[in-house]
């Protein structure tokens, strides 16, 4: 379906800092007040549910310089990581031991960092060492993000016997200039030849993240890098807008911010960009990903059981998610909890035979719940339906009601008795759209602007 494109006017005029909601309430909510005795009472709860596991490998080996995840830079491979994959099985024995009862792992996903950062064995150890505690169903969806610019043919083919079976990297940007831009130089032959070892090992599905708004970036550059996208033909696009935060990221003070483009080119690359993929017979699910028309994600949103958390968009709805690692964050339905983001704590913790978590928040108030239904619709399925929620949307949310009103005047959405419907020009600003039911935002301002 295609995505009518908006004004920009209209765009300019609602381009401000709004979370990208992969949760609610959003990780500006956490707190330290929220420890891992929080943790460990939740999980032991009696509860035989399947479980998503996320496991961070925290290394690098140069720093992408337009990266914000929680990464460790260094080139002393299984020195930095031996100690770490020791803290990480400690920690997961702490976790396991905790539970009444052994819940299976319907969804594993490995990120980072960069996790084929590790060697041959030691992601043999990792696989392990979560096989061993967890039972793995027969149909388990087991992701991993790899970076292509050391990946090579061994490495691929032991991950899919690992037991992988969907894997994902970062293309970002095929022009020399605006890789050098970033520190992120990869030669076009080397996507070509990850992606080739990736069809080998048949791999269930391939995603490459794709991102618009990098320095150097003019809507002609962008264009070739889509084109390369489409020779490549992965199964899932995610189709990033560049947060420039160099505030709260250091690491992005090496960008130059006079070479980044105006939002007029990001708006045109944009466009340009959902056009392409759609024209190439991808389907736009949710707010910037887009899958073949087989691919399970884009038949989860076609069947309205699409789900999103920190990881994204996901096919497995209401699982419970535990995370494990550096900065790893857990979500339960009254519960999100967050590892320390420094390794010498965490592995202090670990040691001392304590989790690691420093902060996180409960989440049992009604009203708080109702709202995070109500965003998850919205992210998810651009409709939310306050009929099955037995509420009337109205007279609950009266300042929320009217904004949708002013919103519904721009063209962006269309309110019915009892329910919200966006339109194809609005998915542009869903995060905005969202935005309206967090009380927070409204108040003040976060996260990344929409443009």
């Amino acid at each position: 379906m295609a995505t009518a494109t908006l004004p920009l006017e209209l765009l300019l005029r609602h381009d401000r800092p709004v979370p990208r909601y992969t949760s609610y309430p959003t990780a500006q909510s956490f707190h330290p007040g929220v420890q891992g005795s929080h943790l460990l009472a939740e999980l032991a709860k009696p509860n035989p549910a399947s479980l998503s596991l996320y496991v961070h490998l925290p290394f690098c080996r140069e720093a992408c310089w337009f990266c914000g995840c929680n990464r460790i830079t260094t080139s002393a491979g299984s020195k930095a990581v031996l100690p770490y994959l020791d803290a990480l099985e400690r920690e997961l024995d702490l976790l396991v031991g905790a539970m009444p009862t052994s819940r299976p792992l319907a969804q594993l996903h490995w990120g980072g960092g960069t996790p084929n950062y590790l060697n041959a064995e030691e992601r043999q150890r990792v696989w392990q060492a979560v096989a061993q505690r967890f039972p793995l169903e027969a149909d388990l969806e087991a992701g991993i993000e790899v970076n292509p610019e050391r990946l090579d043919r061994s490495a691929v083919l032991q991950l899919r016997q690992l037991g992988f079976n969907r894997i994902s990297f970062g293309l970002q940007d095929v022009d020399p200039a605006v890789q050098a831009a970033v520190n992120r130089p990869v030669p076009v032959e080397q996507l070509r030849a990850a992606m080739g070892w990736m069809r080998e090992a048949a791999f269930e599905s391939v995603n490459l993240d794709v991102i618009c708004g990098l320095p150097l970036q003019t809507p002609e550059r962008f264009a070739a890098t889509m084109r390369e996208v489409s020779n490549l033909r992965p199964d899932r696009v995610s189709l990033f807008s560049f947060a420039y935060l160099p505030e709260q990221l250091p690491l992005q003070r090496r960008i130059k911010a006079e070479e980044l483009p105006s939002r007029d080119q990001r708006l045109q690359m944009l466009e340009n960009a959902h056009g392409h993929l759609l024209e190439q017979g991808y389907v736009a699910i949710g707010m910037d990903h887009f899958a073949l028309a087989d691919d399970p994600l884009a038949i989860a949103a076609q069947q309205g059981t699409l789900h999103r958390n920190f990881q994204g968009y996901t096919t497995c709805a209401n699982l419970d998610l535990l995370g494990v690692g550096l900065s790893a964050i857990s979500l339960f339905p009254e519960l999100y909890t967050q590892n320390s983001r420094s390794l010498k704590a965490y592995q202090e913790a670990t040691k001392q035979g304590q989790l690691a978590v420093d902060r996180g928040v409960e989440v049992k108030d009604p009203m708080v719940i109702l709202r995070r239904h109500i965003i998850q619709e919205l992210m998810c399925h651009f409709a939310v339906d306050f009929i099955t929620m037995s509420v009337d949307g109205a007279s609950i949310f009266p300042k929320e009601w009217a904004i949708c009103g002013d919103l519904e005047a721009e063209g962006l959405l269309n309110l019915h008795c009892n329910s919200i419907t966006v339109t194809e020009r609005g998915r542009w600003l869903i995060r905005v759209i969202a935005a309206v039911f967090d009380p927070d935002i409204q108040e003040k301002a976060s996260g990344s602007r929409v443009i």
